[in-house]
């Protein structure tokens, strides 16, 4: 019963007030984010809603991507860890196939859906489902002492104590100089691990959309230098680890467990219940364990594609295309990173 319908900028508060009030939604389904990828890279926004006497019941977001390098697309959400269906299970049928039905009508030759295991399960056999990544939940408390006695791992602590001890002093970014600050971190820190780092402009739009109820930057200090800086972005009860950055000859410092701590303990006292890591690929054993220590646990991330797995999201890591490709990254500097970013960046989503 109902119908499914494309919503405009006009269904903004009813859209909002909607994902607001559904658990299995996620900060990927704000129209904040949907604003920060609409002015970065300029997608075609399909925002589908199962109405019921012009009540929403159910939503599905969706973007449509035209590259000449990856070709016609449509993602839910393109870089966006998970952003499924949200509302009640009965409704994510009839967004399905109102999905398919924009995939014919676009010419499409591809359809992703990124979904997280415990918020929405989609029962289609015409997707193939793959799970190359898992994402990673702490549980929050108000009292942030709780978290800092129950660390699976007890030098977790003792690298806190360490950064301290050091010197390292952590404040709150409130300016677009700080955020340069944080991206002149984060542009080595990703050419490191040979992924292409996303555009000035992304950070830029995410500050101006986001800031200051859904994004906070922490930035880590040893005496007049910045040598760390961390963005969460926030919704519902949950805070996410979304960006980080830092400077490598600042690693004994333990820059980045002082940044992680620092953000926990806010998220904590303001009332959050989850942290969320973000996405690990699953052969990345260090990291996922570098996660667990905090006493975090992990969520499977299923990804949905129709007709075949096809996408930058699918990409399997172990493969001799992406090692080819993270090799020739890594040895990138800087400046041409930031000139590819913005080149080629929004045909990756």
């Amino acid at each position: 019963m109902g119908e499914v319908r494309v919503l405009g900028r006009a269904d903004d508060a009813l859209f909002t007030e909607f994902i607001e009030s559904q658990p299995n939604a996620t900060v990927y389904h704000t129209t904040e984010w949907r604003d920060t990828l609409l002015s970065t890279y300029g997608y075609e926004p399909l925002y589908l809603a199962h109405m019921e006497g012009g009540v929403i019941k159910g939503v599905l977001p969706m973007m449509y991507l035209k590259s000449w390098l990856t070709g016609k697309r449509l993602v839910s959400l393109p870089f966006s860890n998970a952003c499924g269906p949200a509302g009640r299970a009965e409704s994510t049928e009839p967004l399905i196939e109102r999905a398919f039905e924009i995939y014919r009508e676009r010419g499409a030759s591809t359809m992703e859906i990124r979904t997280r295991a415990d918020l929405v399960g989609i029962d289609d056999d015409r997707f193939s489902s793959q799970s190359y990544f898992v994402t990673s939940l702490l549980d929050l408390y108000s009292d942030p002492d709780i978290v800092w006695t129950h660390f699976k791992d007890r030098h977790i602590r003792r690298e806190v104590r360490q950064a301290l001890k050091k010197g390292i002093e952590v404040r709150r970014g409130e300016s677009v100089e700080d955020l340069e600050l944080f991206y002149n971190l984060f542009v080595p820190t990703r050419l490191k691990h040979g992924v292409p780092p996303t555009p000035f402009k992304f950070f830029r739009n995410l500050w101006d959309k986001m800031r200051p109820r859904r994004l906070t930057l922490f930035l880590a200090t040893h005496g007049d230098l910045t040598v760390g800086a961390l963005i969460t972005l926030s919704f519902g009860k949950t805070l996410v680890a979304a960006y980080i950055g830092s400077d490598i000859e600042f690693r004994s410092y333990r820059v980045h467990q002082i940044l992680c701590w620092k953000a926990i303990e806010m998220g904590c006292l303001e009332g959050f219940e989850k942290f969320d890591w973000l996405r690990t690929p699953r052969n990345a054993e260090s990291l996922r364990y570098y996660k667990e220590r905090w006493n975090s646990y992990e969520v499977d991330l299923n990804y949905l594609y129709y007709p075949e797995v096809r996408g930058t999201a699918g990409t399997v890591e172990e493969s001799a295309r992406y090692r080819l490709m993270t090799s020739v990254v890594k040895r990138t500097p800087d400046f041409v990173g930031k000139t590819a970013g913005r080149l080629i960046y929004k045909h990756l989503g």
